[in-house]
């Protein structure tokens, strides 16, 4: 994964990590080390620095010390005119109230949202884009595929349809 990432990212580029950096926090400074590029983190459920876990800013400046720039439970970008929420889970599901992470999960107002967590569940689900590397070849997506993937617009449900989806994701 080291050289997929520093093989599509550059040492001047700037990387939002949408959460699950390292299972084991020991070793967040090391691998951080051998990746390229500027990094700010979206923390995810398995990050000690997530908003959900007790005590999540004991962990902030273990995580910028060890070489994120910042952290931000959640944030927007502009991209090709639209503001584009970034998290680390995809939308709440306002149908599926057992949802995992139910009340952390962002609501959907009808914008586009990148995030992770899923896995390789999907890439492109309506608004939501999963940039979780197992869904993408183990290399971070990049800001044009991002683009193209926006401006080509939301896949409908019919797409949706034929992809696996779950509700514990």
């Amino acid at each position: 994964m080291e050289a997929a990432w520093n093989q599509v990212v550059g040492t001047d580029d700037l990387v939002y990590y949408l959460g699950d950096f390292a299972m084991n926090v020991r070793l967040v400074p090391f691998l951080l080390s051998k990746l390229n590029g500027t990094k700010i983190l979206i923390p995810g459920n398995h990050d000690k620095c997530w908003q959900k876990t007790e005590p999540a800013n004991r962990w902030l400046k273990y995580y910028v010390d060890a070489g994120f720039q910042s952290i931000q439970q959640t944030m927007t970008l502009e991209i090709v005119g639209q503001l584009v929420l970034l998290n680390h889970l995809p939308y709440r599901n306002l149908n599926e109230p057992d949802q995992k992470y139910f009340d952390a999960r962002p609501v959907d107002h009808g914008g586009w949202l990148i995030h992770g967590h899923v896995h390789h569940h999907w890439k492109v689900s309506r608004k939501q884009i999963n940039v979780s590397v197992d869904a993408w070849e183990f290399k971070p997506v990049a800001i044009e595929t991002l683009v193209e993937i926006i401006i080509n617009g939301p896949i409908g449900s019919e797409e949706l349809a034929n992809m696996e989806t779950s509700a514990d994701y």
